[in-house]
C-alpha cells in the first residue's frame, strides 16, 4: 500500500510539473493574437456543454470541451494589453431569461479563434471545431466578444475562458445566442469529433483580435 502511496504522488508531481511548464500565455501584439496552451476533454466530443474552453483549475474546468492551462485572469489581461474592450453588459439577472428573444446578446470587442495541435495541418477555426445542434433553425457563426466578467472571475473562479452563448461568466462569449437560449433548449453544444484529435491531446488555442 505505501509503495502505491509513493507511486501515486510521484504520478501526480509529473503531472503537475508538466503544466507548470505550460502554464503561461503567448501574447503578440504585433499579430494582435494570444496563444493559451490546453487540452482536449473527450467527453465533451458527445456530451453537451455550454463550454468550449475553461480553465482546468476552474469551477467549469471538468465541463469544457478543451482544458486550458492557464488561469482566466491571464487571458482576461492579454485581452485588455491587446487594446480590446470589455462589454461588461451581461449580468447574471439576464442569464435568468426564458429564452432567446427575452435574453441579452454580449457585447465587446469581436475576436476570432483558432485552434492548432500537432498534425493538424494548419489553424482550424473554433466553427470548424464545435457542433450546434439547434431545434428550430440553422446553426448561427460564432461572434465572439471580449465579455469582461474579471470581477466575477475573481470571486467565484469559474474558469470560463469561451462560452457558447452569451454568459455572465466567460472573459469571451458568443454574441450569436443570447441569453435564455439554452433555459429554453433552442441550442446544444458538443466539440466535433470528426475535427478535434482525441482526448488529452494537447492544443493550442489561438484568439485573435478583429480590428
Amino acid at each position: 500500500m505505501k509503495k502505491l502511496l509513493l507511486l501515486l504522488v510521484a504520478l501526480l508531481v509529473v503531472i503537475s510539473s508538466a503544466y507548470a511548464e505550460e502554464l503561461s500565455l503567448t501574447v503578440n501584439k504585433e499579430k494582435g493574437e494570444i496563444i493559451i496552451p490546453a487540452e482536449v476533454n473527450g467527453k465533451y466530443l458527445v456530451s453537451p456543454t455550454k463550454h468550449a474552453l475553461s480553465y482546468y483549475k476552474g469551477g467549469n474546468g471538468e465541463k469544457s470541451i478543451m482544458r486550458a492551462l492557464v488561469s482566466e485572469i491571464d487571458y482576461y489581461n492579454a485581452l485588455a494589453e491587446l487594446g480590446a474592450i470589455p462589454g461588461n453588459n451581461i449580468t447574471p439577472a439576464d442569464m435568468k431569461a426564458r429564452n432567446s428573444a427575452e435574453g441579452k446578446s454580449t457585447e465587446g470587442s469581436k475576436v476570432t479563434a483558432f485552434i492548432t495541435w500537432e498534425g493538424s495541418n494548419g489553424e482550424i477555426p473554433l466553427d470548424a471545431a464545435i457542433v450546434s445542434e439547434v431545434r428550430d433553425g440553422e446553426a448561427r457563426p460564432l461572434d465572439l466578444r471580449f465579455t469582461g466578467n474579471l470581477e466575477f472571475a475573481q470571486r467565484s473562479h469559474p474558469g470560463c475562458y469561451i462560452c457558447l452563448d452569451s454568459c455572465a461568466a466567460g472573459i469571451t462569449t458568443n454574441a450569436a445566442w443570447p441569453t435564455g437560449a439554452l433555459n429554453n433548449k433552442e441550442v446544444s453544444f458538443h466539440g466535433n469529433a470528426d475535427v478535434l484529435p482525441p482526448d488529452g491531446t494537447r492544443v493550442n488555442v489561438i484568439v485573435r483580435l478583429v480590428k
